[in-house]
């Protein structure tokens, strides 16, 4: 079912509206925040929490490992697991800025929702997948998806409306999404066969000791795996080999804690390195300037 220019045209208007500030702006509804940034700029590394976007104006390239994924007017991106992205914004001006809504991905309740249309409607089992087994995937808004994200953008003036009907609204974007062809890698995960969840503790693992040395042997212990067939489902996964992906996760960190005012042998000490050289070394092959240029 084909969006309609109109439709695009009204969502782009709400999001607009709800955006008065540069950046992230919260609105009523706590999963949901929009996106307007005004300016582009070159390819820059980013972490990005688990979420579905929902593009609506302007042009913004991601890529993982060399692969770009969608994140433009018309489509939605939706990542299952904390990700450390590159991403470039390559059409955006102040007279027409990227324009985007970003919900946050709850797990939890996604799964809730996944039971609640088994009871109705068997869920097909769905075997495991041989080339897709993804964090991330991008797929076209069809005309349901955006109407149900019109309407919950249409609550956001009244408190009582976006407590009760834009939670109600985000409830039915998660089932439109998984009743979508493109969901069904999100639904199958999300029944706790698929591969992410066998990696999530050590996902989980790597954001709350950031202070700590990662060794693939230390994280496949967790998700009891040899270290081996750890590091190929991870990879398969993430897109990324686990000490890749720890380290992207730690410098981005450190980068947050020098720009709340940490300095860089703090900051460096914080994601684990007890070498203030090694740490600026490694900071400035990841971000292409050294920690001291990072405020600049």
């Amino acid at each position: 079912m084909k969006i309609s220019v109109t439709k695009m045209l009204e969502l782009t208007h709400l999001i607009a509206k709800y955006s008065p500030e540069e950046g992230a702006n919260q609105t009523l509804v706590p999963s949901l925040k929009t996106w307007k940034i005004s300016e582009p700029y070159q390819k820059i590394p980013q972490v990005y929490e688990p979420c579905i976007i929902i593009g609506a104006q302007g042009r913004k390239n991601i890529y993982l490992c060399g692969k770009r994924y969608d994140y433009n007017p018309g489509s939605f991106l939706t990542l299952l697991a904390p990700m450390p992205l590159e991403c470039e914004l390559i059409e955006a001006t102040p007279e027409k800025p990227l324009l985007a809504a970003m919900i946050q991905l709850d797990r939890k309740r996604c799964s809730q929702m996944i039971f609640k249309m088994a009871q109705t409607t068997p869920l097909q089992t769905m075997q495991e997948p041989l080339n897709n087994v993804s964090g991330i995937f991008s797929a076209p808004l069809n005309l349901k998806l955006l109407n149900v994200v019109i309407r919950l953008f249409n609550t956001l003036d009244d408190p009582n409306e976006a407590n009760i009907l834009g939670e109600s609204a985000i409830d039915e974007i998660y089932f439109r999404i998984l009743s979508d062809e493109q969901g069904g890698m999100l639904k199958y995960h999300l029944q706790q066969r698929g591969q992410i969840h066998e990696i999530s503790k050590a996902v989980e693992y790597v954001h709350q000791n950031l202070d700590k040395r990662t060794s693939v042997e230390d994280l496949a212990k967790i998700v009891n795996m040899s270290s081996s067939g750890f590091h190929k489902k991870f990879k398969d996964v993430m897109h990324l080999s686990p000490l890749q992906y720890a380290k992207s996760i730690k410098l981005n960190k450190a980068q947050t804690f020098i720009m709340e005012g940490k300095n860089v042998s703090e900051a460096g000490f914080m994601v684990g390195y007890n070498s203030p050289t090694q740490f600026s070394r490694e900071y400035k092959r990841f971000f292409g300037v050294p920690p001291s240029a990072t405020l600049s």
